[in-house]
């Protein structure tokens, strides 16, 4: 009769032990994450350029520079076909307004501030969504 005692406490032990594990684990990736957007201006205009000319993985940080980036699919083929285009390069053309220039192709993207964060949006400058 002692056998099914000894078997509860040992599913208890490995029960908590999951769970502990599951909570390191989440903390440890929010942490490695970091923070959206960028400090300030020129922090976002040097993150934003080298996202664009990483090779592998260049839609993931330039996601985390997009204030209202759609999705991860999107980012990526966006930075796909600008590096396809030629090398491209991101160049202050005003206070709110950056413009992307890789080989024949020009964007324009918004600078934006929010919540003490810097961020680029796909939204043209000067437009922004109601609300």
């Amino acid at each position: 009769m002692r056998r099914p005692a000894r078997t509860r406490t040992l599913l208890g032990w490995i029960a908590v032990a999951f769970v502990g594990a599951w909570i390191v684990g989440t903390v440890t990736l929010i942490a490695a994450a970091g923070e959206r957007g960028a400090d300030d201006r020129a922090a976002l205009y040097a993150r934003g350029e080298a996202a664009l000319r990483t090779p592998d993985g260049g839609g993931a940080r330039l996601h985390e520079l997009l204030l209202d980036a759609p999705d991860r699919g999107f980012v990526d083929d966006y930075v796909e076909r600008l590096q396809a285009a030629g090398s491209p390069a991101v160049l202050p053309t005003g206070p709110d307004r950056v413009e992307v220039r890789s080989g024949p192709v020009l964007v324009s993207l918004s600078v934006t501030e929010e919540a003490g964060r810097w961020y680029f949006s796909l939204l043209p400058p000067g437009e922004r969504e109601p609300g």
